[in-house]
């Protein structure tokens, strides 16, 4: 979704509630009111970023708002959240993933490589704990599909 389809959600509410059976979550539409006027108020539009502290208690609904429903790159540091408006194309590799420390991965990539945002084909990702990417934008054979595997996000930052 985009930045303002957020501002519209926060403007004019939710037409339904967002929650996932995987990951166990939901926010009620009353729930998301609460959390965007209690944390998205008075954002500034010209802001390539937005940032602010949230409770510990909320913060678990307020990142699966922000990376499972409106698919945005959210740095967190404790409380601290930094929402960024424009999703980063590329990304790099702060330490090498392997099979041991993402068991689904059909290939090493090396501490350093620059990674590429893409959406996932045919798998799934958790987006409360990573990214899909890929190490480049070449498609399959025969398809116009880029491959990708979820990446966590303590293996990467924006390039």
């Amino acid at each position: 979704m985009s930045f303002q389809e957020f501002l519209n959600c926060i403007n004019n509410g939710l037409k339904r509630n967002i929650k996932s059976r995987r990951l166990k979550l939901n926010v009620t539409i009353k729930e998301f009111d609460k959390l965007a006027e209690k944390y998205f108020t008075n954002l500034n539009k010209e802001d390539d970023s937005f940032d602010f502290t949230v409770e510990e208690e909320e913060k678990n609904d307020v990142l699966f708002i922000l990376r499972s429903y409106f698919c945005f790159y959210v740095e967190v540091e404790k409380n601290y959240i930094k929402v960024f408006k424009d999703f980063p194309k590329r990304f790099i590799l702060t330490k090498e993933v392997n099979t041991s420390n993402h068991p689904f991965t059909p290939q090493t990539f090396k501490e350093g490589t620059i990674m590429y945002s893409v959406s996932p084909a045919y798998s799934s990702v958790n987006r409360m704990n990573g990214i899909p990417l890929w190490n480049n934008l070449k498609t399959i054979e025969g398809t116009e599909l880029i491959p990708s595997v979820q990446i966590n996000y303590d293996f990467i930052c924006p390039k």
